[in-house]
């Protein structure tokens, strides 16, 4: 009863971010003119309600009286140490997709624009806005609140080099902020007991995620994003089963067929149909378990499987932004190397701790608590995406 407390508690801490992957994400281009630049800004209207001119007044945060002065005022082109300034009456609202608001307006320069600054919806930390600035060549910059400036020079022919660092970034930061990857990722690290065991592990899912990362950017497949958001959450509740070694307990099979009965209702209800093959695919998996007495290699096979679901999560970053083609080898690559990068600080910095508590021989309790924590987490995550 403490353990499953715990395991409450930590579902409760994390309640409030159980989407944290889904990065809260902005866009804009500016295209080079005579004497400036045409800016076209693409916003969700749910980033919108945090605006101060939201609060008590409802849809008012969506007309253009008071969005775009708050565009303008937090989303700025430069030129040297002056600010390209925004020419009057010149906004105007473009069509855009259900759920986005997509402005332009024309600013006036007195040189080549030098940067770019982004401050827009500072109170959401996870907030990432991607620009291309598009002249003589098109120079990409990913702005955040730990880096909201950017410094370009448009005189260069080969513009494509400044954007791969930035894509970089946006790598470390995707998987550093998003706490479900980074939750699966501890739960397969967990259960080993050799460093041997942690990088064939880790290697899986990164060949896993890798694979899909490339194919849906490159739009070889097209995911469904909330079926892949939900399949995520369902990932971490089998690992964490599997943690608990569910399948061998006395009385094991019933949480397991809660799972798979929790699957087949939500593909029953219509929810995400996918959902049948994943309750097919998790009986047989732990009847195979049983079977084999120990995950042994299938843990490897296990890492890659559902490095290939969270790969297709990944991408959803570089397809929102709809880079060119031209440039898409470069984000792909940037953005790649930057998940690796940040995946790999993370289980350098777990890996010691793991082991320190295992001299300790604590390490059967800190199995048991991030089974349940974790069967908690992906179980809360799991509802919230399947139904919205």
């Amino acid at each position: 009863m403490r353990w499953l407390a715990l395991a409450s508690i930590c579902a409760l801490l994390f309640s409030s971010s159980a989407q944290a992957h889904q990065k809260s994400i902005s866009y804009s281009k500016w295209t080079l003119v005579d004497g400036g630049a045409v800016a076209e800004v693409r916003v969700r209207l749910l980033e919108l309600t945090s605006l101060p001119t939201a609060k008590g007044a409802p849809g008012a945060a969506f007309e253009l009286a008071r969005v775009v002065p708050y565009l303008q005022e937090h989303l700025v082109l430069r030129s040297d140490d002056e600010v390209c300034e925004p020419e009057p009456a010149s906004a105007i609202r473009l069509p855009a997709e259900t759920g986005w608001l997509r402005i332009e307006w024309r600013v006036r320069c007195n040189d080549l624009p030098t940067g770019l600054r982004s401050e827009l919806f500072a109170s959401l930390t996870n907030h990432v806005h991607l620009a291309t600035i598009s002249g003589p060549d098109s120079v990409d910059v990913v702005l955040s609140p730990a880096a909201p400036s950017a410094t370009f020079d448009m005189t260069t022919r080969d513009g494509s080099r400044h954007g791969l660092g930035s894509y970089l970034r946006l790598g470390i930061e995707h998987i550093l902020s998003g706490w479900d990857h980074l939750a699966f990722l501890t739960l397969l690290v967990v259960m080993a007991t050799r460093l041997r065991d942690v990088a064939i592990l880790v290697t899986g899912f990164t060949v896993g995620h890798s694979v899909t990362l490339a194919a849906a950017a490159l739009g070889a497949v097209v995911p469904h994003p909330r079926a892949v958001e939900a399949m995520i959450a369902a990932s971490i509740l089998i690992v964490a089963l599997e943690n608990a070694d569910m399948e061998r307990v006395s009385g094991g099979w019933v949480p397991i067929l809660g799972v798979i009965g929790l699957f087949a209702a939500i593909a029953s209800l219509g929810s995400l149909p996918a959902f049948w093959g994943l309750a097919l695919f998790t009986a047989c998996y732990f009847g195979l378990l049983r079977l084999l007495r120990g995950p042994g290699r299938l843990r490897w096979a296990i890492a890659c499987l559902f490095g290939l679901v969270h790969g297709l999560g990944f991408s959803g970053v570089l397809l929102e932004q709809e880079l060119p083609r031209g440039q898409l080898v470069q984000a792909l690559f940037g953005f790649n190397v930057g998940v690796e990068l940040g995946q790999f600080a993370v289980v350098a910095l777990i890996w010691p701790v793991l082991r320190w508590l295992r001299r300790r021989e604590l390490g059967v309790r800190l199995v048991d608590v991030t089974s349940l924590a974790g069967a908690g987490l992906g179980t809360f995550a799991l509802l919230v995406r399947a139904f919205g």
